[in-house]
């Protein structure tokens, strides 16, 4: 998270439009309970993980692709 540092410490911190996504959603109750419900199972289907990222808006482009796919 690209965070730009301020001379005024009462000020807070600018946040570049990726920070500032990364600040919502860490900071939505709906979201972390999202996020537990589907990575707490660590033998959770991969897809059930995917349609999670996409109900949020994430995407991670130039990722790799699994092994075996």
């Amino acid at each position: 998270m690209a965070v730009a540092k301020t001379a005024e410490s009462k000020r807070p911190p600018s946040l570049d439009f990726p920070g500032y996504a990364q600040e919502f959603l860490r900071r939505s109750p709906e979201y972390n309970r999202d996020y537990e419900g589907v990575m707490s199972d660590r033998h959770a289907d991969p897809a059930s993980r995917e349609v999670m990222a996409r109900r949020w808006g994430l995407c991670f482009p130039g990722r790799s692709v699994p092994f075996g796919a």
